[in-house]
């Protein structure tokens, strides 16, 4: 049985269709977005790397390098050896090296992962 989850909460639905009709209260547009990244082992945040055992943790809490002041936001990408940045290709062996570090190519100034 596949599961289906909203990268705004982490509300977990049994079919894309369940997840797209209801509300949810932390996306801007009052839907569930639905999450596009791997679904088992841990979840990280693609703003500061923090790591979480699962989805519904990682964005129920702050992420103080969230640019716009908010909870943490899921890389949708999949675990590897090398994290690379989508503005400037530079290569950090994880991804909370990777978005510390500033970036002179990024429109924030910090290296954002690319999936």
């Amino acid at each position: 049985m596949s599961e289906f989850y909203c990268k705004c909460c982490g509300s977990k639905y049994s079919s894309v269709s369940s997840l797209l009709s209801n509300p949810c209260s932390r996306s801007s547009s009052g839907r569930h977005q639905l999450f596009e990244g791997e679904t088992s082992g841990n979840y990280y945040c693609c703003y500061c790397g923090s790591k979480y055992s699962s989805l519904s943790s990682l964005t129920r809490n702050p992420c103080s390098r969230n640019p716009n002041g908010e909870r943490h936001v899921p890389y949708e990408g999949e675990e590897k050896s090398q994290y690379t940045c989508k503005y400037c290709g530079s290569k950090y062996s994880s991804l909370s090296s990777l978005t510390r570090n500033p970036c002179s190519k990024s429109p924030t100034g910090k290296h954002f992962p690319a999936k």
